[in-house]
């Protein structure tokens, strides 16, 4: 199973990063490779609409640690977990982003998600970075 762990370092509080990243129904706004919509519901908590249809999510957090696991089923029933870390960086942060490959998905997949993943770190630092009204 390869892996594939990605970093960005955001001028933001570090809790004010968590608190953004925690927040599934922030997910549209940043993860744009992976989220177009997210609603409550499901059971694991809510439900994901992706551009390969809609997939379970759970988010397991620790402020304290400043954990933010998404436990992900696929409409298959495969369940995949990408870990997520929040940490202090002197007045800023640094977002961690593991992901795995899963069992059956091609390496050209991955590849593709592990390219997403880069251009999505962007855009929440971005959204993090850049005070906007939207």
């Amino acid at each position: 199973m390869r892996s594939n762990t990605q970093a960005i370092s955001i001028d933001s509080p570090p809790e004010r990063a968590f608190a953004f990243v925690a927040d599934p129904d922030n997910l549209p706004r940043w993860a744009i490779g992976f989220a177009q919509d997210v609603m409550q519901g499901g059971d694991l908590g809510y439900v994901v609409t992706t551009g390969q249809g809609e997939v379970g999510l759970r988010v397991a957090t620790d402020a304290n640690l400043g954990v933010v696991d998404f436990h992900m089923r696929d409409p298959g029933g495969a369940n995949a977990i990408a870990h997520s870390r929040v940490l202090p960086r002197g007045d800023g942060a640094e977002y961690v982003f593991t992901q795995f490959q899963a069992p059956g998905m091609t390496d050209a997949v991955f590849d593709g998600q592990v390219a997403a993943l880069a251009h999505e770190l962007v855009a929440l630092k971005a959204l993090l970075e850049v005070e906007c009204p939207l």
